[in-house]
């Protein structure tokens, strides 16, 4: 025999090892396609954590903390899905904290002078809706660039908010409406848990099934290209500024329920883990990417840090450190995979 010969056949894999180095990449591609599924990589990420801590602190698993988390979660679950249709259609809105506390001032102040609370309510999911409004005119119909026109909408319905109050809470609302933020169903979940369910579900559906939602990755992904095919640009655009603004509104109106008074200087951070969620769960801050399911997911990661956090007796100071850090790190991989995307 050929020493070459004998040498090759030597050198060839046996049929089991083929097999094995086969299942090994198959395994290995199935892995890979799991983890570039946003939400898939999320709720992996969530039950590990949820599991460790569950071992390492008995406190987090108590009803008290997971009512203390679901609820703080939810009202800012609420916000980011209005965030993430944004953030998809290639916007975003920095006023969304300062949008919440107008919208629960407003309804507060009208419930202590006697309105009916459906008309209260109604007058605070308008205000929302109005500040939507007034971002979306000066975005879409002026042009003013997106970071400096929530940032002085910021400012100013803050301002509306401490000026038209004098800086004061208003407070003693009616049992009645504080039951839509401190109710439970079923004696078990929280009633703004399940206010945030419902809408994630509602949105999640129409943002992969709506042909009208569907307009927001295309906008999102190649202004230019969706005006070449037809679509109304400036219009998606206000419609979803102002969508964002009711959800805020409605964000706004249930923390004020749960609360159980209104504060005109709330809410100042939101903005920041709003954003940070979605972009963790998903969203490009480039536009045309991204799922309801995913930004909420990316926010309850956050929550369940600062949580851990709080139990393991860090500072509070630090929590902003961590949420900055967080929201670099997935500004950094959503360009890392937007590049690699590009080679591929």
């Amino acid at each position: 025999m050929d020493p070459a010969n004998t040498k090759a056949i030597l050198a060839e894999p046996s049929g089991a090892a083929q097999a094995t180095a086969k299942e090994r990449r198959d395994f290995i591609h199935w892995l890979g396609r799991i983890l570039r599924v946003r939400e898939a990589f999320l709720v992996v990420i969530l039950l590990v954590m949820i599991v460790v801590m569950s071992i390492v602190e008995p406190g987090f698993r108590s009803s008290a903390n997971i009512r203390a988390v679901l609820l703080g979660f939810a009202m800012e679950g609420i916000a980011v899905i209005g965030m993430t249709m944004l953030l998809v259609s290639g916007g975003f809105d920095l006023s969304v904290g300062s949008t919440m506390a107008l919208s629960g001032m407003v309804t507060a102040a009208l419930l202590l002078k006697g309105t009916s609370i459906p008309l209260a309510i109604v007058a605070g999911l308008t205000t929302g809706a109005l500040v939507g409004l007034l971002n979306a005119w000066i975005i879409a119909k002026i042009g003013v660039n997106a970071l400096i026109a929530t940032l002085g909408t910021m400012t100013i319905v803050r301002g509306i908010a401490l000026t038209g109050w004098q800086g004061q809470p208003v407070i003693n609302l009616p049992d009645a409406f504080r039951g839509i933020g401190q109710g439970v169903l079923l004696g078990i979940l929280p009633l703004p848990a399940f206010i945030l369910i419902v809408l994630t579900i509602v949105f999640d559906i129409l943002m992969r099934r709506g042909r009208w939602f569907r307009q927001l990755y295309f906008v999102g992904g190649s202004e230019k290209a969706a005006r070449l095919s037809g679509i109304n640009v400036t219009h998606v655009r206000m419609i979803t500024f102002i969508a964002a603004g009711l959800l805020a509104g409605v964000a706004g109106i249930v923390s004020t329920s749960r609360l159980g008074a209104a504060y005109p200087n709330s809410y100042e951070p939101v903005a920041l883990r709003v954003i940070s969620g979605a972009v963790i769960g998903g969203c490009s801050l480039f536009g045309g990417e991204g799922s309801v399911i995913g930004s909420v997911l990316g926010l309850l990661f956050i929550a369940l840090i600062l949580d851990i956090l709080v139990l393991l007796g860090v500072s509070p100071y630090a929590q902003g450190i961590v949420q900055g850090v967080a929201l670099i790190l997935a500004v950094v991989v959503d360009i890392w995979s937007k590049r690699q995307a590009a080679r591929a």
